[in-house]
Parts: C-alpha cells; sequence; structure tokens
C-alpha cells in the first residue's frame, strides 16, 4: 500500500470512528436523559470530569510512544520497539495506581462541596469505578500508540468503535437494572476490552511477549525528558475543562451542568473528529522534521491548517444552523440553555481547532515549550476569571470564561510557529476562506431568525460553500503543485 493510500485511510477512518462514537454517544444521552434525568446525567459529567484529574499523572507517554515508534521505524531500528511500550507501560502504572489512589479520598472531600443534596451519595459511589476507567484507557493509550506510531491507525480505530458498540449495548442495559451507576460500571468494562484488543492486535503484528521483561533505562530517560514537560500540561490541564465542570455545577446547577455536558459532547465529538484526523498525520510531521526538506513549497502544518479552517467552520456552523431541532429532538424541547451554550462552545471552538495542527507540529518536532505555556495561561485564566464571572452571571459567567481561555490559550499556540508559516497554503484562496466564513455567520443568524425553515438554510450553505471551495482549488491546481 502507498504512503499516501495509507495516509489517507488512517485520517478517514480516524475521522470516522470519532465521528461514530459521537452518533453513540447521541442516542446514549438521549436514552440517559429519559431514564435518569438532566440532573443525574450532570452528576455523571462532574464525576468523570473530576477522575480524569488523575491524568496529571500522564506524562504524555502514549503521545511520546507516537513520536518514538515513528522515529525507530524511519531510522530502521524496530528492535528498540518491545522495550519502549514494556518500559511506557510499567512506568504508566508506577505513576497511575498511586496518584488514583491520592485522588480518591480528595475528590470524594471536593465532591461534598459542589453537589447538590440528594445527589452526593450516588455521586461518591461512582467516583472508584470512574477513577479505574481512567487507569485502563491510559494503559490501553500506551498499546494504541504503538499502531498509530507505525500508522495502523485504523486498527486502533477499530478497536474503539467496537468498544463503544459494546458500551452502549451494556449501559442500555445495565440503566434498567442498576440506574446511573450501571453507566459507570459499562465504562469499565469497555475500558478493559479496548486494553486487552489493544494488546492482543500489537502482540500479533509486532510479534512480541507484554509480559517478559523489557525495562530499558536508556529508553525510560528519553520518555521522563520528552514526557516531563508534559506533566505540566497534564497539572495546568486539570485546571481547565474538569474545573469548568465543578465549577458550572457550583455556580450554575445540576441541570445546567448537564445541559453543559450534552452541548460540549457534541460540539467535542466533532472537535475529536478534525484533532484525530490531524494526530494521524504526526509520523509524517516527524518524517518531515528529520528530513527538512528545504524544497517544499507547503508545510503539512500549513496543508493541515487549511483543512481544518473549512471542515471546523463547516461543521460547526452546520449543527448551529439545525440547533434547535437537535434540541428538540435530542431533549425533547426547544431548549434555550443548551441552544446558547452549543453557540457559544462552537464559536470558541472553532478557533481552538485552528491551533490543533500546530499543536501536533509541536509535539513532533519536540517543541513543548509553548504547549505548556499556553496551559499555564489557561490555568491561570480559568481559576481567576472563574470565580469572579460565576459569582456575577452564574452559569453563563463560567461558560463565558471557559470561551476566554480556550481561544488564549488557541492564538497563544498560533503565534508560537508563526502566522506566516501556519497560513501559507490557506493563503492560496484566502478571498474564497473569507467568502465561506462570512456566508456561514449569515447561514448561522438567518436560522436563528426563520428556524421553520433551516433546514433549507442547511442545504443552501453546505451547497455554496463547497461550491466555491471546488471552484477556486480547480483554479488554482496548477500552482498547489
Amino acid at each position: 500500500m502507498s504512503s499516501k493510500k495509507h495516509t489517507l485511510i488512517n485520517i478517514i477512518t480516524s475521522g470516522s470512528q470519532v465521528a461514530f462514537v459521537g452518533i453513540v454517544y447521541y442516542f446514549l444521552y438521549k436514552f440517559l436523559l429519559d431514564e435518569l434525568g438532566v440532573k443525574r446525567l450532570g452528576v455523571w459529567s462532574v464525576v468523570m470530569s473530576a477522575s480524569s484529574v488523575a491524568n496529571l499523572a500522564d506524562l504524555g507517554i502514549a503521545t511520546s510512544m507516537v513520536r518514538f515508534v515513528a522515529l525507530y521505524d524511519h531510522q530502521k531500528n524496530l528492535k528498540r520497539v518491545p522495550h519502549l511500550i514494556f518500559t511506557g507501560v510499567i512506568l504508566n502504572l508506577i505513576i497511575f495506581v498511586p496518584v488514583c489512589l491520592i485522588i480518591w479520598p480528595s475528590a470524594y472531600y471536593v465532591l461534598g462541596n459542589i453537589i447538590e443534596e440528594g445527589y452526593l451519595d450516588l455521586a461518591r459511589q461512582l467516583l472508584p469505578f470512574s477513577l479505574i476507567c481512567v487507569l485502563l484507557n491510559s494503559l490501553a493509550g500506551v498499546y494504541g500508540s504503538l499502531l498509530d506510531g507505525f500508522r495502523r491507525n485504523y486498527l486502533r480505530n477499530f478497536i474503539f468503535t467496537l468498544s463503544s458498540i459494546i458500551f452502549f449495548g451494556l449501559s442500555f442495559w445495565s440503566v434498567k437494572k442498576f440506574g446511573l451507576i450501571g453507566v459507570v460500571w459499562s465504562q469499565v468494562v469497555q475500558s478493559l476490552i479496548s486494553l486487552l484488543l489493544c494488546v492482543a492486535i500489537s502482540m500479533k503484528l509486532f510479534r512480541f511477549n507484554p509480559i517478559r521483561w523489557r525495562w530499558n533505562s536508556y529508553i525510560f530517560k528519553e520518555i521522563f525528558a520528552y514526557g516531563i514537560k508534559f506533566q505540566l500540561t497534564s497539572i495546568t490541564g486539570i485546571m481547565n475543562e474538569p474545573v469548568t465542570k465543578m465549577l458550572l455545577a457550583k455556580f450554575g446547577g445540576l441541570a445546567f451542568t448537564g445541559y453543559y455536558e450534552m452541548a460540549n459532547k457534541l460540539v467535542m465529538q466533532i472537535r475529536g473528529v478534525i484533532v484525530s484526523a490531524n494526530q494521524s498525520l504526526i509520523p509524517l510531521m516527524v518524517k518531515e522534521s528529520v528530513e527538512s526538506k528545504k524544497n517544499q513549497y507547503f508545510s503539512v502544518l500549513s496543508i493541515s491548517f487549511a483543512a481544518v479552517f473549512v471542515v471546523a467552520l463547516l461543521s460547526l456552523s452546520s449543527v448551529n444552523i439545525i440547533g434547535v431541532s437537535i434540541s428538540q429532538i435530542w431533549i425533547g424541547k426547544q431548549e434555550s440553555i443548551f441552544i446558547n451554550i452549543l453557540l457559544l462552545l462552537s464559536a470558541c471552538m472553532f478557533i481552538n481547532l485552528l491551533s490543533a495542527p500546530t499543536y501536533f507540529s509541536l509535539i513532533s518536532t519536540s517543541r513543548l515549550n509553548p504547549v505548556i505555556q499556553s496551559q499555564l495561561l489557561m490555568a491561570a485564566l480559568n481559576i481567576g476569571l472563574g470565580f469572579l464571572f460565576g459569582n456575577f452571571l452564574g452559569g453563563y459567567g463560567i461558560i463565558l470564561t471557559w470561551m476566554i481561555v480556550v481561544i488564549v490559550g488557541s492564538l497563544y499556540l498560533l503565534k508560537s510557529v508563526g502566522f506566516k508559516t501556519v497560513l501559507s497554503f490557506l493563503q492560496k484562496f484566502y478571498k474564497t476562506a473569507l467568502m465561506i466564513f462570512i456566508l456561514n455567520i449569515l447561514s448561522i443568524i438567518l436560522s436563528r431568525l426563520y428556524n421553520n425553515i433551516a433546514y433549507i438554510i442547511f442545504i443552501v450553505n453546505i451547497c455554496l460553500s463547497l461550491s466555491a471551495l471546488y471552484i477556486n482549488l480547480v483554479k488554482n491546481k496548477k500552482s498547489l503543485h
């Protein structure tokens, strides 16, 4: 299989996997809302976010694996890969297990200060199982990174798609029988299946024994030197989305948090499709940085930025054009909180997505300082502005804070590699890009004013945007080669 075809398959399957998981969550959230109510959905959201604090133990091991596996593959030094994986797994366990044991009692206490009376016991019951999910997912990520590094992303995508189907089926059965805690039990099973399948497929493809002792001190130093900077991003990262949900529960209430969770899940699944496709390009970025091709007119970074601009703009605009219909179908009514949050999150996530290619470019070239600095900046803003705006504006104050945090952090990352470098490909059709941008903004406004024809506006917007893009690409075809 040619390199280009391999890359295309990885991009398509990565995007498709996240999109499929999004569809699964769409039906799951509708089911949970009908069965349990929005407040219990809010409890689940807060507990899972509190448990994700355990990711402060993540030294960027899985991400560093992708980089080093791709590097060893490029250098034809595959004998080091089994040592790399074993060392990464042991390091992961050494760090994650103690951290989870520390977070359990800490989060147990914190939940008592943010969860409404009547729901606290339930939240505390969910906590240990959600921590187990975090640990299992971190181990699955290490083995999954082996597949990513060898550009076998499509296999990892298949594993996580299959486990999502199992999760949905188990949740449908267990919620009716055990209530909300059944969802978390189903998540534990899903995480375990993902881990076992990642290990089994990695063993079959690369013929190594996962329990054979292969600790390598030199590789440990490589992972640690690269990953210790990621530790800072993890520590500051816990002050972002998890803190946002905790502040929402405190200042907006569990119902507001539940609607936020649904809107956020929809936006984050769109983001996940695009980010996952971009992540598939890390091996190409590593190869490009090693070979330092001076004769390339456009870099992988600049091309991926242009693609993200178009795809993110069209997809995020589309869900807002038909946002009222989504609310009516998903929630059962025209819920203004959900619709408004969806629009606000989409606006800031569009800016965030534009920084995704930059983020992966920095990772592939081992330039982690800008990533750390942006996370520190975001964390400081989130804590400081969150309490200020939350006290005055309630739940919407926390949403406003999150918007500012995401936009500032994203622009900082874009600036770190230079706007000229990032925009070089997009500048080839900047007039069309501007026209498409304005068209999508106008379509969102019109859909709010004339909601009865929102689907017509949606179809017209997609057709006009894609037509303008196609005409421009055909016009500039020769100059792009």
